[in-house]
């Protein structure tokens, strides 16, 4: 059980002094009575003072607004439905974005969180293959979560296949009606396979937006492998992956986007929101959003029902 008016609780230490006052004025009437009339009435019933007091607890306790249970709550919003596809293949280990370009990846998509505005945001993780980590949602903190477990082993097939992730938003982009939707793919464009141009159609036939976002340099950087040391060539020669920008490219221009490099501007992501996103027309967002139930009416209900009953018993009356 949750209380969302904790601050309320503090009323409660006001219940002794009223119990002392009710206490005190009803002796102060009985000894005006027999002042009066010479008679001397009978002491009061003690739910005279029980049932008052209980019920002003009860109302303190409505006031703090207890919490229990799970109720689905529809919401309505104006937002844009984004899919972060981002690419979690070995060569993403590569240092020449520090400490690694996933690392340096997940850093610029952390901080475009901030800017949304009632936009949904999805993740897809790919390599040899591609899948669905974060379903759309408007819920950041969970994104964020999610964003920081996937890594490499987000995708037993290893390798690079841009194709799969544009496969993948286009699955999630099909049950999507209307405008405002867009796919950010983060990767160093390595690409072992697929038809990244006809899958770039079918996703500007959906309405889709792509923009390319390119991961590392030309320079290149070594691959890491557990145990310290680098991935080899079949020659025993050290591996160094290097920024290929043509698959990028060809997605931003095949989808009406453009394409960003990471290590020319750290800031890619918030500026391709800023000046790019924010201004294009939203749609209505529908979602059902789990809240705990308030539960304030219980209570209140009984403290009302209290205070009832004192009245009709006469707790207050002398006879």
């Amino acid at each position: 059980m949750a209380w969302a008016a904790p601050e309320y609780a503090w009323l409660v230490l006001l219940g002794i002094p009223a119990a002392f006052l009710l206490r005190r004025a009803t002796t102060r009437r009985r000894h005006d009575l027999r002042r009066l009339s010479g008679a001397h009435p009978p002491a009061p019933s003690p739910l005279a003072y029980l049932l008052p007091t209980a019920a002003f607890l009860l109302l303190v306790v409505a006031l703090c607004r207890p919490q229990w249970g799970q109720v689905a709550r529809p919401q309505q919003s104006q937002g844009l439905d984004l899919l972060i596809a981002l690419d979690v293949s070995r060569s993403m280990l590569a240092d020449d974005l520090p400490p690694t370009r996933l690392a340096a990846a997940k850093r610029a998509v952390s901080g475009l969180l901030g800017q949304l505005r009632g936009d949904r945001i999805g993740l897809i993780a790919f390599a040899g293959s591609a899948f669905m980590v974060c379903p759309p949602t408007r819920d950041t903190d969970t994104f964020a979560a999610v964003l920081d477990e996937t890594g490499g082993g987000s995708i037993p097939l290893g390798g690079t296949a841009l194709d799969s992730a544009l496969i993948e938003a286009r699955r999630a982009f099909a049950a999507t009606p209307g405008r405002g939707k867009f796919l950010i793919v983060i990767s160093d464009g390595e690409d072992h396979g697929g038809d990244v141009a006809a899958s770039a159609k079918a996703l500007r036939g959906l309405g889709v937006t792509a923009y390319g976002v390119a991961v590392g340099t030309s320079a290149g950087g070594l691959i890491p492998l557990p145990g310290g040391e680098f991935l080899k060539n079949r020659q025993g020669g050290l591996v160094r992956s290097r920024l290929r920008t043509a698959p990028l490219q060809l997605l931003a221009q095949a989808t009406g986007g453009r394409w960003f490099d990471l290590a020319r501007d750290p800031q890619a992501l918030d500026r391709l929101y800023r000046t790019e996103l924010a201004a294009r027309e939203r749609r209505e967002l529908s979602a059902t959003r789990q809240q705990l139930a308030e539960r304030f009416q219980l209570p209140l209900a009984l403290a009302l029902a209290l205070l009832l009953i004192e009245t009709f018993l006469g707790g207050r009356r002398e006879p």
